[in-house]
């Protein structure tokens, strides 16, 4: 967020032009409330694997700073773990959210020529007689610079460059990483943009890799997982934090990330993992603030996912607005099995030998504000209001009697204060 003050304050307009072009983005990325229709088959599809070619510019002025190769390897691992969803704390995301979990199909990968076609490594190390690069406000471009005693980035159309450098400022840890979005001023082409060369992620050499031997203390020791690079990456590719940067307004929910399968959400986590923090209450179905995701500031053993929706406007980000970064592609086949039954019709039917009642709802008018509940003979409420999330939504009433009941069809209730509507009842027999 300095960095985005920064910019507005040398170029005017550019905080307007970041809004609508990540709304645009996420539009256009954006599948949440759709749902396919339904195919009559096993089917295969290909699933496109972008992997990302990565430089490191390692700038010391004393051998501490000077982390070790394994750091950096170690580094991108966390990198391709995260983003495809193969770290191994999966099971730390709670069941609410689990549906919500997405791979971004997004890799990275050491640089292996240099702009001039040479061989490398990927890693640039540079001594240099600067003892910091931190500010009052956090944010410097110097480290950015051979003539500020810096490493110049290398092409950045063509390569994401990674910064790892002292960020303390008057010797205090204040801030650990930040990056660029991938939005440019309406003056400016979006080439020029993504080519002006400070674009890329800077990072703290005490929070790089996983279990840096630096990361010691409260809030850096919160912070050894390699995932300040995760959250920084997710900003390269266009992510907000997912309280929206409006903490410190009166109202601190009226602002939202636009992210709709990140719930509505206050203030960041600031360093903690409090599974009970919920900073914005949206009604029917609330649910807490998502502390797990990577663009919150929660510690790094609570952080294990980014959403689908995420996943979608960072790969639109990187499709759209940095496709020069990309150093191959991977075409993977899949097989997916469709569900079998064209819903033509709201359906509401007991299954009496399984226990269960089923409400099938139609393909074409699914809605995500629909709710059910069920009563007995005497008006009591046996099944408390249940969201419906698919085409097939199956109740399992707990010790009932058998004899009639009432299914309701509920509509609305959802942020926008809608009234509930009753739109269908249907009386079954249970036995």
């Amino acid at each position: 967020m300095e960095l985005i003050k920064q910019l507005e304050n040398k170029y005017p307009g550019f905080r307007i032009q970041y809004d609508q072009d990540y709304l645009s983005s996420i539009k256009r990325s954006s599948t949440v409330g759709k749902r396919r229709k339904v195919i009559r088959d096993t089917t295969y599809y290909y699933d496109t694997i972008y992997t990302v070619r990565v430089v490191f510019h390692v700038l010391y002025s004393n051998a501490a700073e000077n982390i070790h190769d394994s750091l950096l390897f170690n580094q991108i691992e966390v990198l391709n773990q995260d983003f495809r969803r193969l770290n191994s704390d999966t099971f730390k995301t709670r069941n609410v959210f689990k549906s919500r979990a997405g791979d971004t199909r997004i890799e990275f990968e050491l640089a292996t020529t240099d702009p001039n076609g040479n061989p490398t490594n990927g890693i640039v190390r540079k001594a240099t007689s600067v003892t910091s690069w931190g500010t009052a406000n956090g944010i410097s471009e110097l480290m950015k610079y051979n003539a500020n005693g810096g490493s110049s980035a290398w092409d950045p159309k063509s390569y994401l460059n990674i910064w790892v450098c002292d960020m303390t400022y008057q010797n205090q840890d204040r801030i650990l990483g930040f990056a660029y979005p991938p939005y440019g001023h309406p003056s400016w082409p979006s080439s020029s943009w993504t080519s002006d060369p400070n674009q890329g992620v800077v990072l703290h050499y005490k929070v790089t890799g996983r279990n840096n031997p630096r990361s010691t203390g409260a809030t850096l020791g919160s912070s050894n997982k390699g995932r300040v690079a995760v959250h920084e990456v997710g900003h390269y590719f266009g992510l907000r934090h997912i309280w929206a940067d409006d903490q410190f307004q009166a109202n601190r929910c009226l602002l939202d990330d636009y992210i709709d399968d990140t719930p509505l959400q206050g203030v960041g986590a600031n360093f903690t993992c409090n599974l009970t923090q919920n900073t914005c209450w949206s009604g029917q179905n609330d649910l807490p603030d998502m502390i797990e995701n990577y663009m919150d500031y929660s510690t790094h053993d609570c952080q294990n996912l980014f959403t689908r929706q995420q996943s979608q406007v960072m790969r639109a980000a990187l499709v759209d607005s940095r496709p020069g970064v990309i150093s191959k592609t991977r075409i993977e086949e899949r097989m997916r099995i469709f569900d079998t039954t064209v819903y033509n019709k709201i359906l509401i039917y007991p299954i009496n030998k399984e226990d269960k009642i089923v409400v099938e709802m139609p393909n074409e008018e699914f809605d995500d504000l629909l709710s059910v509940e069920v009563y007995n003979a005497v008006g009591q409420k046996i099944i408390q209001n249940t969201r419906i999330t698919s085409n097939e939504t199956i109740l399992k009433p707990v010790r009932h009697a058998p004899g009639l009941y009432v299914v309701v069809l509920l509509k609305g209730g959802g942020d926008d204060n809608s009234p509930i509507k009753i739109i269908r009842k249907e009386k079954i027999f249970l036995d």
